[in-house]
């Protein structure tokens, strides 16, 4: 268990600097061009390449390569392991590389599917053009994507993680450099995101080397690996592609909407993302290839006890930060993005549609969890049949809600009870087959956060009502929300502790060790 905790730290603070610097670029993005309609085709024309990544590399391939990487590496040993590995990475990059051909060819019929409205030509070209621009893009991550299922399989899990990092300062870059070189702006940050993808590749390299991967290309559809990656990959990719067409289709309504809807509903996807990215999809990250030991060992045991401590863990951090976003997410967004062209009135837009996203984090959080153990177990299927079920709650709440009052707050709120009932839906199919989670144990850990949480609520609300959100100072209003984070922390973590929630005592056991350690003896 300390080793997961250990390598769940290296991923979390990894992401938290990535998180950071997205933050930065969001901050940078938002003062340059606000909530106007060039940032709307940017980060549509962003999302389709990463809609392919995510489906042929980060997502399907990793998913389904690395519960077979391990039965391999466990079983047969690292000569067939490395053999596989290459295998696999083959077919990855042959499969990339006619995706981004077809991309190029085909990117004003992309554009006229996602982009979902009309507009005039000189928006509809620059779409494309920005599409054209970032596909390459999808090269670089698809292997920064391979390497990470290799690596996270072999214990090694700083690279891939930090790797977001060097994305967000070339996209950085591309807003404070590259932009003045185009007659279009938005063609600098394109061009950081290209840069930010060479520099995400060239981290990896030498830890693929120390974990004595060898580049070999070798075009094998019959190794019995590749047969079971291949068994895995179709449920997988399926199961991932309605994931994200679940966010395209939020962003294609979202166009129908009065413009800045798409770049409210992204500002909101960042400020939970950094919630779910910093510690719990690192939870999830670094127990699948974990979990994919212990189901090849068919240890049930050490199987359920891993996944109930795991969604402890999440649940630990998502239940007060759902509250927290909720209470003080116009203080956050004010004091991140207010400015330049990003006005009061945007911040409040955005806080609104936060507000119901914010509901699903908990619901999310367990999906990252949960998900993987199906995976691990190499089952693809039933990821699928209920991601199925998400995608039609979301797409009909979705398109009914935003026609009421709700509007943009209406497709995150579908987003939101998508995401519960498929947790609903998963947790009665994994508890069924494994008959060892524990429930009670995951119920009373929830009850307990949920106190805490109300009890940070409550000072929240306190100390975000000494401020003007809208007229105060900047440095005001840093000083308030800094004070609102410090105090809001330690109300919950003081009454987790109260409450003997057993995460908290560990930390709070881990934190005496080391008091103890550095204290000198007399």
């Amino acid at each position: 268990m300390a080793s997961l905790v250990r390598s769940t730290g290296i991923v979390a603070l990894s992401t938290l600097c990535s998180r950071i610097l997205g933050l930065m670029r969001d901050v940078l993005m938002a003062a340059t061009f606000g909530a106007v309609r060039t940032a709307d085709v940017f980060y549509i024309a962003f999302m389709i390449p990463n809609l392919f990544r995510r489906l042929v590399a980060e997502g399907a391939l990793t998913i389904s390569f690395v519960p077979v990487y391990t039965e391999t590496l466990i079983i047969e040993g690292e000569e067939e392991s490395l053999r596989l590995a290459q295998k696999a990475m083959t077919l990855q990059v042959a499969a990339i590389l006619l995706i981004i051909i077809l991309g190029e060819i085909f990117a004003p019929q992309l554009m006229k599917f996602f982009f979902g409205r009309v507009d005039s030509p000189a928006i509809f070209d620059l779409s494309v053009g920005l599409t054209r621009f970032m596909f390459p893009y999808l090269f670089f991550a698809g292997f920064v994507a391979f390497a990470m299922g290799y690596l996270n399989s072999r214990g090694h899990f700083f690279s891939p993680a930090f790797s977001p990092v060097l994305l967000n300062v070339g996209i950085i870059a591309g807003i404070l450099l590259f932009s003045h070189f185009f007659e279009e702006p938005v063609y600098g940050v394109a061009m950081g995101v290209i840069a930010g993808g060479i520099l995400q590749m060239l981290l990896q390299i030498p830890y693929m080397v120390k974990e004595n991967f060898k580049v070999k290309f070798s075009f094998d559809l019959a190794h019995p690996g590749i047969r079971k990656i291949f068994r895995m990959l179709g449920p997988a990719i399926f199961g991932i592609a309605i994931y994200q067409i679940n966010v395209l289709v939020g962003n294609l309504l979202a166009t129908m909407l009065p413009e800045g809807s798409v770049s409210y509903i992204y500002y909101t996807s960042r400020l939970t993302e950094l919630v779910l990215g910093v510690f719990i999809v690192s939870i999830g990250n670094v127990i699948l290839p974990e979990m994919s030991r212990l189901s090849v060992l068919n240890d049930r045991r050490s199987f359920s006890k891993l996944f109930s401590d795991s969604v402890s863990s999440a649940l630990f951090l998502a239940v007060p930060a759902s509250a927290a976003l909720i209470t003080a997410g116009l203080p956050v967004i004010s004091v991140i993005f207010m400015r330049g062209r990003f006005t009061f009135a945007d911040a409040q837009l955005t806080h609104f549609a936060l507000i119901f996203a914010s509901l699903g984090i908990i619901f999310v959080s367990i999906l990252r969890i949960i998900v993987p153990a199906f995976y691990s177990m190499k089952d693809t299927k039933t990821p699928v049949y209920t991601s199925a079920v998400s995608f039609i709650i979301n797409a009909v709440l979705g398109y009914i809600l935003m026609h009421t009052s709700l509007r943009h707050g209406g497709l995150t709120l579908a987003g939101s009870i998508a995401a519960a009932v498929q947790v609903i839906l998963l947790s009665a199919v994994l508890y069924k087959r494994t008959g060892g989670i524990d429930i009670k144990r995951i119920g009373l850990s929830f009850g307990k956060f949920v106190l805490a949480s109300g009890a940070m609520v409550i000072v929240i609300h306190y100390i975000t009502a000494m401020a003007d959100w809208e007229f105060d100072s900047f440095f005001y209003r840093v000083s308030i929300l800094v004070l609102t984070v410090v105090c809001g922390s330690a109300v919950y973590f003081i009454s987790c502790y109260l409450l003997r929630s057993g995460e908290m005592i560990y930390f709070a056991g881990k934190i005496k060790n080391r008091i103890r350690s550095k204290t000198p003896k007399p």
